[in-house]
């Protein structure tokens, strides 16, 4: 039985509602991270005192990870739970995004991962029982044009999530992966540099909806877990049609998806 669980990206959309569902329907005790300190204590103050902690920092800095973890393997009784939910992204042409934003997209969505994944392997393992979940995307499985670097952090993290489930077969640790396509966030308008607005793109599935499923995904046993009728569709056609499916991407994607961030960009 999960008792504690550490997640990242707590601030806002799916981490924030992945806080307040792991303490209210599964009863958890959670401690939370991200960089706006802010919003975590107003997270905290929602819910039932003494059932979230906060850590405020910055997962891009490995001197933070280290005091995170430490922290999140001191609570009683072990770390249960690892949720990797934090993530950036950019929406530019990948020959005009800055090294800065690569390094900094980079270590975030993946090193801080492995990071945090690597320690939480052998505390788990030494336990018997855990688990790890990523918070990858429909991306990592399919491309998309303009954002490029992103995407490929997901593809890096879901090799990462099957190589680790044939490493710890049998130890009672669980490697898994949540794969949600376009959800209600703040990561589109910070992607696109307009961060606090919750209007630059269409809305996507609500978080809360996305949660849950997430949650009830704790107690089975897939090694990705899709959780839209949408990304079901698209990853199902690009593996059983993939020639259809990358012809209609290769004429229509970056026409569609360019004119999408122009006229974010305008709103």
């Amino acid at each position: 039985m999960c008792r504690h669980a550490l997640v990242t990206g707590a601030s806002s959309g799916l981490g924030r509602e992945l806080v307040r569902q792991l303490v209210r329907d599964r009863g958890m005790t959670v401690l939370a991270t991200a960089r706006r300190l802010d919003r975590l204590e107003t997270l905290a103050a929602e819910l039932p005192p003494g059932r979230v902690a906060v850590e405020a920092g910055d997962l891009a800095d490995p001197g933070f990870r280290d005091r995170l973890w430490q922290r999140a393997e001191a609570m009683s009784g072990g770390l249960d739970l690892l949720v990797n939910n934090a993530g950036l992204g950019d929406f530019t042409a990948f020959a005009d995004q800055t090294p800065e934003s690569m390094r900094r997209i980079v270590e975030v969505n993946l090193m801080a991962l492995m990071d945090l994944t690597q320690k939480a392997v052998p505390h788990m393992r030494s336990r018997g029982s855990g688990q790890i979940l990523q918070v990858s995307s429909v991306l990592g499985f399919i491309g998309l044009p303009y954002s490029a670097v992103y995407v490929a952090t997901k593809h890096a993290v879901n090799g990462l999530v099957k190589s680790l489930r044939y490493e710890l077969r049998g130890t009672g640790v669980r490697v898994w992966a949540a794969c949600p396509g376009r959800t209600e966030s703040e990561f589109w308008n910070v992607a696109l540099g307009e961060a606090g607005r919750t209007d630059a793109f269409p809305r996507g599935e609500p978080a809360a909806k996305v949660v849950r499923a997430i949650v009830r995904g704790l107690d089975g046993r897939r090694a990705f877990l899709l959780t839209g009728a949408l990304a079901r569709a698209t990853v199902a056609l690009a593996r059983w049609l993939p020639g259809p499916f990358e012809w209609s991407m290769l004429r229509w994607s970056a026409g569609y998806f360019g004119g999408e961030i122009e006229r974010a960009s305008r709103h």
